[in-house]
């Protein structure tokens, strides 16, 4: 626990404001009531703390680029590929090869080779890891 002690001395009172209440703190603060300091005691977790909505990354997975699994529904084999565009565009890309019999992609290549049978995006494609630089 952090301990913050802070002396203000406004209209000729002297206080001392500590954030924590641990018992090294109370022994501290007994030891100042002797004095003509005064001791406040103040909280560091406030109502407008606990009722901040937190942020949160509203991109989907599927709207970001980097490395990415595709998995065969039929065999449970995993393609592992990489891109610096969207992930959604991407597997459009090996599904139109699929579509148009065209191997340039090694997962249209391993569905169209052993005639299986592709699904959507959400069942098939997975994040593995955001890239946020394309370049690398």
């Amino acid at each position: 626990m952090q301990l913050k002690f802070q002396m203000n001395n406004g209209n000729n009172n002297k206080w001392a404001t500590f954030t924590s209440h641990i018992s090294k703190v109370r022994k501290i603060a007994n030891l100042l009531k002797q004095t003509d300091i005064k001791v406040a005691f103040k909280s560091t977790n406030t109502l407008q703390q606990l009722t901040k909505p937190k942020t949160y990354d509203t991109t989907q997975d599927h709207d970001k680029s980097g490395i990415y699994k595709l998995k065969c529904k039929t065999c449970n084999r995993a393609y592992i590929g990489q891109t610096g565009r969207n992930l959604t565009l991407r597997y459009r890309e090996h599904i139109r090869y699929i579509k148009n019999n065209n191997p340039q992609s090694a997962y249209a290549l391993h569905v169209l080779q052993n005639i299986y049978e592709y699904v959507s995006l959400k069942d098939n494609l997975s994040l593995l890891k955001p890239i946020h630089k394309t370049s690398l």
